[in-house]
């Protein structure tokens, strides 16, 4: 019995991280490093805003995300920048960092 209640524990931990995994969207930032131009690859159709900001935190840009579009980056001076991926309602999906060159 001791070791059953362990076992059980982990069993439901592993279970219930899995569905909280299954939620998530399958969102992408690329190309990765970038020069001019970023995508976002949106299989749900959840995504309804991209933000960029620095590094310390400052929005730099913001776009109304359209399926398909590319995203003007190329005025950025060259970085390492944070892609902020939001759905409709402006709740964070995903946050990913992008190398500008």
């Amino acid at each position: 019995m001791k070791h059953f209640l362990p076992f059980l524990f982990f069993l439901l931990f592993g279970v219930a991280l899995q569905a909280q995994n299954a939620n998530k969207p399958d969102l992408t930032v690329y190309p990765n490093p970038t020069t001019d131009y970023i995508s976002v690859k949106d299989n749900n159709d959840v995504v309804g805003y991209v933000a960029v900001f620095n590094l310390v935190g400052k929005k730099l840009k913001e776009f109304d995300f359209v399926k398909g579009e590319s995203l003007f980056v190329a005025d950025l001076p060259k970085n390492i920048y944070l892609v902020q991926i939001q759905d409709h309602d402006r709740r964070v999906l995903k946050t990913q960092k992008v190398n500008k060159r």
